[in-house]
């Protein structure tokens, strides 16, 4: 008799933890130097990390970080399986417009050629015409290279998995250029420099090409409730000093 009374009690209880520790929301991203950057156990630097691991725990929502390379990170948040799944820092663009619920906007950055000193900078696609050029694989950057409004050629275009590797290339020459955004170029070249034996003034940084709007994103089948919660969480933080001084590491 005891036995068939315990079962329940014990099924409540397993329930009950799940439920207590399940958390809000699962938050896929990749390491972008400046941008996403792991900084601990459950917990992430970069301006756009920063950024939303601040305004998620100031409203108290739970997470659970997936970090996968860039097109796996887009694709099983495109999927949305548990239905309370979220991405940053996704470029809105038109190419992506009607895929994703653009839950709140981040903050902005541009996408920029990077050269060499002895090379000339890029500042137009028209520039870059003829020049081979890295750029990560599977990027809103790529995007724009290999529109057909770029006049890019396909062969030209270096696409890989991340962009450590491109910083890479270029100062090796195995790359002309290297098209990415403001920030992650700043974050690499001043990482590296005393390693690689370089100075600023070793690369030469093209004007913007294009504005890049950073948002927190997810999908309809997440609902509409939850998308809520985040968004206010994310316009309350971008009201704070914080914010303010984050994002103005940016222009600096």
């Amino acid at each position: 008799m005891a036995k068939r009374i315990i079962k329940p009690y014990i099924i409540i209880a397993c329930f009950f933890n799940i439920s207590v520790y399940a958390e809000d929301i699962t938050l896929f991203w990749d390491d972008f130097p400046g941008e996403i950057e792991k900084r601990g156990e459950n917990d992430l630097g970069g301006i756009g990390g920063d950024i939303v691991i601040q305004a998620l725990k100031a409203k108290k929502i739970s997470y659970k970080l997936e970090m996968k390379p860039w097109k796996r990170a887009f694709t099983e948040a495109l999927a949305n399986d548990n239905k309370k799944s979220f991405i940053i820092p996704l470029t809105r663009n038109k190419e992506r417009e009607e895929k994703f619920v653009w839950a709140s906007k981040i903050y902005e950055a541009k996408t920029i050629f990077l050269t060499m000193s002895g090379s000339k900078n890029i500042d137009s696609m028209a520039d870059a015409k003829g020049s081979k050029i890295g750029v990560l694989a599977g990027s809103s950057y790529e995007n724009i290279l290999t529109s057909p409004d770029s006049k890019i050629e396909k062969g030209n275009i270096d696409a890989v998995p991340n962009d450590v590797t491109n910083f890479k290339k270029l100062i090796g020459k195995k790359i002309d250029a290297w098209f990415t955004l403001n920030i992650v170029a700043s974050t690499l070249i001043k990482a590296n420099l005393k390693a690689e034996n370089l100075n600023e003034s070793n690369f030469r940084i093209g004007k913007a090409i294009a504005v890049q709007e950073k948002y927190i994103a997810t999908t309809s089948t997440t609902s509409p409730e939850l998308i809520k919660k985040v968004t206010d969480a994310i316009e309350a933080f971008k009201k704070t000093a914080d914010y303010k001084k984050l994002t103005d590491k940016i222009s600096k």
